[in-house]
């Protein structure tokens, strides 16, 4: 099993950090704080970090095709130009839930926006994890506990998912041209149910890479066997979400959180909250933009 170390960036600590992912549009990476409202970027090559304040919690972020981003706020899916601090909603999101917010969510090949949602202090299976398509909201998965990580394999063909209570991944025969799915299977079984899996990401070969709450790691895991083939070892217990980018899609950034650990935990573990970097020297697959298929929302200044 190969074996990685994670170095903290140190320029930036959150509450509850999450959501990587990497624009190739501005090479950036995004991440959102989602206890802190906050959206943020870093620039992997200058190290250099900038955030915007925002009005309530965000559960994601996903750049766009023209540059701006695509944010889960509370109850809505907002459209966010993070130069002009320019923020616009597009549709409500569970508004009849106060007591829920969305959660983590990507974009698949066609441009739709997979979103999930959960209860806002993870009880009860009361989210669900959605599709948008710039014009209307489709219930994908119901009676979801902490809706997580979802990727797709680059043939299209099939979708990855965590709901992180389940403790698994799940996988779903994937329709690009409808955004169905079905056949729904346990690909990955988590044992050690003290860690709880995260946000996900997917390398070009097929390797599913899973952030560990409570363990310290982002997981490696190969879907076709369940195995665990590599780990990333980063110096906070309470790891979130990650994502490739870089010049040569190797970097793998590593969002983690300072909340819900103990201060002697937080004496042990100081860069909790910080950003991680590590070249894992495999590359990875660059997630999608959002596609205006609504023109709409294409014309929004």
């Amino acid at each position: 099993m190969e074996i990685w170390k994670a170095t903290s960036l140190n320029n930036t600590k959150s509450i509850l950090g999450e959501g990587a992912i990497w624009s190739s549009l501005r090479n950036l990476f995004f991440y959102v704080d989602i206890e802190g409202k906050k959206v943020g970027f870093v620039d992997p090559v200058s190290g250099m970090t900038k955030q915007r304040q925002m009005k309530e919690k965000v559960g994601t972020v996903v750049p766009t095709e023209n540059g701006r981003l695509i944010l889960g706020l509370e109850n809505s899916i907002s459209i966010f130009d993070f130069d002009s601090d320019e923020l616009q909603e597009l549709t409500k999101l569970e508004s009849e839930i106060p007591t829920n917010r969305s959660n983590d969510g990507k974009c698949d090949a066609a441009g739709r926006f997979w979103i999930g949602t959960m209860n806002q202090e993870a009880n009860g299976a009361v989210g669900a994890l959605y599709c948008f398509d710039g014009e209307e909201v489709k219930k994908m998965i119901p009676n979801r506990k902490v809706s997580n990580g979802i990727c797709w394999s680059s043939d299209n063909k099939t979708m990855y998912y965590i709901d992180s209570f389940d403790y698994n991944i799940k996988a779903y025969d994937f329709d690009l041209e409808t955004g169905d799915i079905s056949n729904e299977r346990i690909v990955v079984e988590m044992k050690n149910q003290n860690f709880t899996p995260d946000g996900m990401t997917i390398d070009t070969e097929g390797m599913l890479w899973v952030g560990m709450w409570g363990e310290g790691t982002v997981n490696r895991y190969n879907p076709l066997s369940g195995e665990l083939v590599g780990k990333v070892d980063v110096d906070a217990p309470h790891v979130t979400s990650c994502a490739f980018g870089g010049p040569n899609m190797t970097q793998l950034l590593v969002t983690t959180a300072s909340s819900g650990l103990s201060e002697e935990q937080l004496k042990q573990f100081p860069e909790s909250g910080t950003l991680f970097l590590v070249d894992v020297g495999i590359k990875g697959t660059e997630m999608n933009t959002f596609k205006f298929q609504n023109k709409n929302i294409k014309e929004l200044q």
